[in-house]
């Protein structure tokens, strides 16, 4: 019969990426696409869903691009985004509005009102506090400003969901996005119906909701031949970009964590019970249904170094193109020349607001006349990673201690960043040899045909790690100094970032 592959897409916040792995966990083929966000308004961030689909079609065949992968070999399909992103469709099953990005801040005045309201019974049912990350803010927003829209509005999916349901047809979610849509009973695994009726959102537009592995449906006609692919192909439900990243990277076992440095960051470790927290920690599904992973997220992290890049870099981008080098590779030279701790130079990583407080900004401060622009660079690395440690700490005050972290995601693959991380965390960091979500997802898709028959089976089958980095205690100590700085600049600015934000809108 020849080998079976398993394709993994991943509907990331930057762009599509596409890996195609083979049973024993080798990549046979991959592709990447960025696509757009749109920030109409101070604080909004959104995307086309039609651009994502376009993304996929065209990162599909980049990753069988060299023909060496029959489409009659691709054994399964899998799904994966981040969540909370929303996408409403009407009753054709056309797209109302651009998808509300996680990373929107419009919907404060509907995250307070909703907290005073409803915020312990939310909780209660959810295992989550309302804030300006979820899915049913975004709702009751669209619901007061679009009116003609909510009026339309018949479906309601999350990224993966409508990628799914161009492909098959089949409206359905999993569990993990079900619960990060802040409407899901955790408890009893169902959409709850008294935070619907609490916020006035109707059943009706919730999809039916499946575990990650089950085949959701196949693959039609019309998207076989838009794709390149084999009608009838399996593909299942699917699952967050979160949960695919834990199970790929291996993080399976209670007491196993990871540090992800992408887009946005955040410190995740496997826990036998959740641990929920009404302020910065939240208590997610794994992808075994016997685990969850407990969590602390940064919004803001490998976009803080684009942003970097694209404002204050063009040197840099100019000769990346002249040398054929990653324009990264040369910030990154200019970092690693300039001393721990930026001589007193600090960033906060808070260019989209902060999980806790939506009206926090990035700044940097202690700058004097001896700062040049290798320090500020530097500067944007070290404040993630400061965000990243606060994230430790915040899992560790309620009992959740990692016993061995995985550092992944794209700003894992600076070597620099990397060290800077463990220095700060100030333990070993495992660096799996593939630690893409995509490369999960695929993996999620095997399961739910049957090519393993546990979780335990795919990782001992499949993830591989490439080596352990150890930190250096001496620029530990000097960023536990710093890192006071760093956390009580960012509580003094508390007062003035509201202010300010009033003050622009």
């Amino acid at each position: 019969m020849g080998k079976a592959y398993m394709m993994g897409i991943d509907i990331g916040s930057g762009g599509c990426k596409v890996t195609i792995v083979d049973e024993k966990g080798n990549v046979a083929g991959s592709g990447y696409r960025e696509y757009p966000t749109y920030y109409p308004h101070p604080g909004w961030s959104e995307q086309k869903p039609e651009e994502w689909y376009r993304a996929l079609t065209l990162t599909l065949r980049e990753a069988m691009a060299d023909g060496t992968i029959s489409p009659q070999r691709i054994a399964s399909i899998a799904i994966g985004a981040a969540t909370h992103t929303m996408v409403l469709l009407d009753e054709e099953n056309e797209v109302l509005r651009p998808a509300i990005l996680w990373t929107d801040k419009r919907t404060i005045s509907q995250v307070e009102a909703l907290r005073e309201a409803h915020g312990q019974e939310i909780f209660e049912e959810t295992l989550h506090a309302v804030n300006v990350n979820w899915t049913l803010p975004y709702l009751v927003w669209v619901r007061e400003k679009e009116s003609e829209v909510w009026k339309r509005a018949t479906k309601l999916l999350m990224p993966k969901d409508y990628i799914r349901f161009k492909l098959t047809g089949v409206l359905a979610t999993d569990w993990m996005d079900a619960h990060g849509t802040l409407m899901f009973n955790v408890l009893k695994r169902e959409w709850s119906k008294r935070v619907c009726d609490l916020a006035k959102i109707p059943p009706r537009i919730l999809p039916p909701v499946y575990p990650p592995e089950k085949v959701a449906g196949s693959l039609s006609k019309t998207a076989a031949r838009e794709l390149g692919l084999v009608e009838g192909t399996p593909v299942v439900t699917g699952t967050t970009d979160q949960a695919s990243e834990a199970f790929g990277s291996g993080a399976i076992e209670s007491g196993q964590g990871i540090i992800k440095i992408a887009t946005a960051g955040n410190v995740a470790v496997v826990t036998d019970e959740p641990h929920p927290s009404p302020l910065r920690v939240y208590a997610y599904f794994h992808i075994i249904p016997t685990k969850w992973y407990t969590l602390a997220g940064t919004v803001s992290c490998a976009v803080c170094y684009r942003w970097l890049r694209d404002a204050l870099c063009e040197e840099e981008t100019i000769n990346s193109k002249k040398w054929g080098l990653n324009s990264y590779e040369l910030m990154d030279r200019l970092a690693e020349n300039t001393p721990v701790g930026c001589e007193g130079l600090i960033f906060h990583p808070y260019l989209q607001g902060a999980i806790w407080n939506p009206y926090l900004r990035g700044d940097f401060i202690g700058i004097t006349p001896r700062h040049r622009k290798e320090h500020f660079v530097r500067a944007v690395l070290e404040g993630v990673a400061f965000s990243l440690y606060n994230c430790v700490k915040e899992l560790e005050t309620l009992g959740v201690d990692a016993r061995d972290f995985r550092i992944i995601g794209g700003g894992a693959k600076s070597a620099l960043w990397r060290q800077i991380v463990c220095d700060m965390v100030g333990k070993s960091l495992i660096r799996p040899k593939i630690d893409d979500s995509s490369f999960g997802t695929a993996l999620v898709g095997g399961l739910g045909v049957g090519l393993f028959k546990t979780v335990d089976e795919a990782v001992r089958r499949c993830v591989q790690h490439v080596d352990t980095i150890q930190p250096d205690l001496k620029n530990h100590e000097t960023y536990m100094k710093l890192f006071e700085v760093y956390r009580r600049v960012s509580e003094d600015l508390d007062g003035a970032s509201k202010l300010l934000h009033n003050l622009l809108q």
